[in-house]
């Protein structure tokens, strides 16, 4: 990938994972604008499609990572996606692992794993395998991202912070994990700081309901412990 389809396919990914199915939609077109012969792009617009709705259109996608030459371990990695798609983790960890399993090395798999696990009800096994994650790739914010919004579920919230502030030394955009450090800090009476978080947050994407209800939630109690 080039430096900016890179930086449009993060963007996509980012959205995907807050919900914001049709911004994913923007990034990842104008990713595929700079790369056309991008696998992994057309792979993810598969899923932001199936997403939306638009089946016609993904499978057209998906004609084209096959095309361009979609491996036997990205097609699982696609099936796995279509699966947390539809809530169906216990499918998405399946392929997860027989992913793994034909390929040890890709530790962007063990990312997506991870919380697959933590959404399946399987937290240790998520902790091990973001730990694998970290371990594998200790300069990917995502990872950082991932190990700590699973130890925040896990209730280890000063582990959990320090991952997340990791991940924003790495990639100080990284929405996602700015939200669950405001989430911790409010949890923990660290209001003011729990605040800035979420106004953050509330920059990049200001229609953020999630975000919009903690920053209300957060000024709600401290005006009624000045009051």
């Amino acid at each position: 990938m080039s430096t900016p389809n890179v930086k449009f396919y993060n963007a996509a990914i980012d959205a995907a994972q807050s919900g914001d199915i049709p911004a994913a939609r923007e990034a990842i077109e104008t990713a595929l604008t700079e790369d056309p012969n991008d696998v992994q792009g057309w792979q993810l617009y598969s899923v932001i499609l199936n997403a939306l709705g638009e089946t016609e259109k993904a499978e057209k996608a998906v004609a084209k990572t096959k095309e361009l030459g979609l491996s036997d371990v990205d097609e699982l990695i696609m099936k796995a996606a279509d699966a947390i798609g539809q809530n169906k983790f216990g499918l998405a960890i399946t392929h997860y692992e027989d992913a793994l399993e034909l390929d040890p090395n890709r530790p962007e798999v063990y990312i997506s794993y991870a919380l697959a696990l933590m959404h399946g009800n399987y937290p240790s096994d998520a902790e091990e395998a973001a730990n694998k994650a970290v371990e594998m790739a200790p300069d990917d914010a995502s990872a950082w991202y991932a190990r700590g919004r699973i130890l925040r579920l896990r209730g280890k919230k000063n582990d959990a912070l320090e991952s997340l502030k990791k991940a924003l030394e790495l990639q100080g955009n990284l929405v996602l994990a700015r939200y669950e450090c405001g989430m911790i800090l409010a949890e923990t009476g660290e209001l003011q700081a729990a605040l800035e978080c979420f106004e953050k947050v509330l920059e990049d994407h200001p229609e953020d309901e999630n975000a919009i209800s903690a920053k209300a939630a957060i000024l709600a109690k401290m005006e009624e412990m000045n009051s």
